[in-house]
């Protein structure tokens, strides 16, 4: 977690087992950015409108004590504005200049093409640091093990873990029933929990 959390990597990528902070420590990177920067610009996306609106605004909201207006943005109180889209609204952000974004869940989507979009929107002014970063689940060698474990290019820095490693901080009868998933159902287990 804090590996990902303070990466000076323009592209780091936290891809972990359920239950590892995934989401709240790229809403915490995220706020660092806004909160050291005023009147800076982020976006934080998700593909589907139903999970960034049940889910992810949900958990910023949650994390930070901020509200997300009708607009789906969020104000700091030094100006800097986080934006919450959804996949399909990219099309409409290609004047956008930002200082960070963020990509959950972003074995979603199926290429890496939001991903390069955003990455040529990193031009916003007078910020010190631009980055994009994402969070994710395994999805096999997709393009996120392209490239972020196969053959990741300097700027690119994976952080992973399984969801045992974060045991400490789940309900006991979570990791006991993921115990009983090993046998039922090993796939699930490989993927969600193992990180494999």
């Amino acid at each position: 977690q804090e590996k990902f959390l303070f990466s000076v990597k323009r592209f780091p990528a936290f891809v972990s087992g359920w239950g590892t902070g995934k989401t709240l420590f790229g809403i915490l990177r995220g706020m660092i950015c806004s909160e050291k920067v005023p009147d800076n610009l982020g976006l934080i996306i998700r593909k589907e409108y139903t999970d960034l609106h049940d889910s992810t605004i949900q958990d910023f909201e949650r994390y930070t004590g901020l509200k997300v207006n009708s607009d789906k943005d969020a104000i700091l109180p030094n100006k800097s504005k986080i934006m919450f889209r959804h996949g399909k609204e990219l099309d409409v952000l290609k004047n956008i200049n930002l200082g960070w974004f963020m990509i959950e869940q972003a074995e979603e989507f199926e290429s890496e093409e939001q991903f390069e979009f955003l990455r040529g929107r990193l031009r916003r002014s007078n910020i010190p640091f631009h980055t994009g970063f994402i969070t994710a689940n395994t999805n096999g060698h997709n393009w996120i093990w392209r490239l972020w474990k196969n053959a990741p290019q300097q700027e690119y820095e994976l952080s992973e873990a399984t969801t045992f490693e974060n045991s400490d901080n789940l309900p006991k009868s979570f990791i006991e029933d993921l115990r009983r998933m090993e046998a039922e159902s090993p796939h699930h287990y490989a993927r969600y929990v193992m990180n494999s």
